[in-house]
């Protein structure tokens, strides 16, 4: 029983970790946005480029 409680708490820290690092990302993203809006550069596209 104790080896299955490990598995568990393991798959979910992977699971926290990795929504951990899609929030940071998310957050990076906006905050480019946000930055390249307030100073009108578009000079460097780095995601969803047309």
């Amino acid at each position: 029983m104790g080896t299955s409680v490990q598995a568990d708490a393991k798959f979910l820290r992977r699971i926290f970790m990795g929504l951990v690092f899609l929030t940071v990302v998310t957050g990076a993203m906006a905050g480019l946005t946000t930055v390249q809006a307030m100073t009108g550069t578009t000079g460097a596209c780095v995601v969803f480029c047309e």
